[in-house]
């Protein structure tokens, strides 16, 4: 397969092209561009933010999903020893978690001294959810150019299970960490209010999926009314496009807190079985990888290299497929 001399954009990805020296236009439009250009206005944002959260001196500033992946990891370590949060830590356990993220999360936790929850959906109604996500047509293309169908789902689940327990604790911010380039495409999915979509038009994004599985992923996908109105609604933050994202910063600072990457995981995950899947079928029905376009970002960012983001999306040894046979297996059981 042709990729980009630069990054690693596949021939493949939707409305690519290349110049003569195999360059691929995303570099060539983002050449000398700002990752965030309104950094300093974003980064002023988040400190009045978290200035007011904390001045209210509730029992928690922030709500933080955790993963116990290398990035939310760090991100709990950061909002502690940097701002000073008072935070809960709330995990969606979605059934194809590597059970050394749970050991992760209990070493991480237990040296930071942040309270936990775990939220455990129902597991037939999710493994509907992820066996249907992956088909043609479910998502939009504007959405699946930066993700797998899968993971879409998962990360909309985290959101509203965490922006459910936030609103249930008052808690006044729900801290994401997504990595940059992980289905964030535009400022205004930095800092948002998620109550500021219409109901109906989110509802309609997901009806695909409920027409294949039931009207019942709405209590996972989606707030109900009276949770979209409540006043005031909790900020939703992707912190890592302010606060600065450096793989080897990353690692180096969560090993110290005793972390260790798991070993039954697929290149591109640190903590769940589920994403190698996600992988697989991506590139069965759109013949590219749903970790293209995030790669080549970091690797324009600086913050991995072209030979990494190679290794993570061509995956010589084929561990995502691997994985995903197992994983397929356990949904259809």
């Amino acid at each position: 397969m042709k990729r980009c001399t630069l990054c690693v954009m596949p021939e493949t990805y939707p409305g690519i092209t290349f110049d003569s020296e195999g360059v691929c236009s995303f570099c060539s439009k983002q050449s000398g561009k700002q990752p965030v250009p309104s950094l300093p206005k974003l980064q002023a944002k988040l400190d009045e933010i978290i200035r007011e959260c904390k001045a209210q001196n509730r029992k928690y500033d922030a709500l933080v999903a955790y993963s116990g992946g290398k990035d939310s990891t760090f991100l709990i370590h950061t909002l502690k020893e940097k701002y000073g949060l008072r935070m809960l830590a709330v995990t969606l356990d979605n059934g194809f978690m590597s059970e050394a993220s749970f050991v992760n999360m209990r070493k991480v936790l237990n040296r930071l001294n942040v309270d936990h929850t775990i939220v455990r959906p129902r597991y037939d109604l999710m493994k509907q959810i992820f066996l249907q996500s992956s088909a043609p047509e479910v998502y939009p293309t504007h959405l699946t150019q930066f993700g797998s169908g899968i993971c879409i789902s998962c990360i909309r689940i985290v959101t509203n299970m965490c922006l459910r327990v936030a609103i249930e604790k008052g808690i006044p911010m729900v801290m994401l960490g997504n990595s940059p380039g992980q289905l964030i495409q535009s400022e205004n999915e930095i800092i948002f209010q998620d109550n500021k979509i219409p109901y109906e038009l989110r509802k309609h994004l997901f009806k695909p999926l409920a027409e294949r599985v039931g009207d019942d992923v709405y209590t996972v996908l989606m707030l109900d009314k009276d949770e979209y109105r409540t006043n005031p609604f909790p900020y939703t933050i992707n912190a890592f496009p302010i606060i600065g994202y450096q793989e080897d910063e990353i690692y180096r600072t969560i090993r110290e807190l005793g972390w260790t990457k798991p070993e039954d995981v697929d290149p591109n995950s640190t903590n769940c079985r589920l994403n190698s899947l996600g992988i697989v079928k991506h590139k069965q029905v759109h013949r590219f990888h749903p970790y293209d376009f995030e790669m080549s970002l970091l690797v324009r960012q600086g913050i991995i290299t072209r030979e990494e983001a190679l290794k993570r999306v061509e995956d010589p040894e084929e561990k995502a497929l691997r994985l995903a046979e197992q994983v397929e297996e356990q949904l259809l059981s």
